[in-house]
């Protein structure tokens, strides 16, 4: 749901266009109607709204004072006003649209419209962001326990670059060192698939962070030079993977 405040001291416009939103915007919800630039200055300096409607002429001054007044703006403008005279000012704030009053439903859809297609950007950006800091909380946290036929080892998982089967035991290539465990990489694979590892072919488990590119003759080229092949079906998979880095 997309959150928005309506700041408009005239009543009756502040209404109009308060119906107009609940008629033509089910996935917009009004959090806030405020009619001064004192309350709205303290509302937005406490709140993040998505989206603001902001009448310019307002009680104890204009909508400037609020912007101004702000450290950062988050949300997007949609400026409401009876006059055109603060349009060239408007730009340097985040405007969507500039709207004249009587606010017309068609100019008032397609102004919203155009502020969804860069919401839904940025909301697409954030959740991968917010994927990829998730991911590596859990590479800084956790660390893996390695056991060879003469000794423990203790692996960062950021380190390891890949795994690699031999016959039912794994070899693991870490940035400075290769370690065999006695088990083997499907048991791996269960355990890294969590990070950022991918079983991009049958003998090879890939820490995808470690991939420079994806070539065309069904190989992957490494940071550390080294070449990995690729499983032609596995090829997609991997594209979909890296783009959320």
């Amino acid at each position: 749901m997309i959150k928005a405040v309506i700041i408009e001291d005239e009543f009756n416009a502040l209404n109009t266009l308060d119906k107009l939103i609940k008629y033509t915007q089910k996935d917009i919800e009004i959090i806030a109607k405020i009619d001064n630039i004192t309350e709205a200055t303290v509302f937005l300096k406490d709140q993040s709204p998505d989206l603001v409607f902001m009448d310019i002429e307002l009680i104890g001054g204009n909508a400037f004072h609020i912007l101004e007044a702000l450290e950062s703006i988050s949300f997007k403008i949609i400026f409401t006003t009876a006059y055109d005279e603060f349009a060239i000012k408007a730009i340097k704030f985040d405007t969507i649209d500039y709207l004249l009053k009587p606010i017309d439903s068609e100019e008032l859809s397609a102004c919203i419209e155009r502020f969804k297609i860069g919401f839904k950007k940025e909301q697409v950006y954030k959740n991968a962001v917010n994927k990829v800091s998730k991911i590596n909380q859990k590479e800084t946290q956790k660390t893996l326990l390695i056991k060879t036929a003469d000794a423990q080892y203790f692996l960062q998982i950021k380190d390891i670059v890949r795994c690699q089967s031999d016959g039912s035991y794994t070899i693991f290539h870490t940035k400075d060192k290769k370690i065999m465990s006695a088990r083997n990489l499907k048991y791996y694979e269960n355990i890294l698939s969590e990070h950022t590892f991918a079983r991009v072919h049958q003998s090879h488990l890939v820490n995808i962070k470690y991939i420079k590119t994806i070539n065309s003759n069904n190989t992957v080229l490494l940071t550390n030079s080294e070449k990995i092949p690729v499983a032609t079906r596995k090829k997609s998979y991997l594209k979909q993977l890296l783009d959320t880095l």
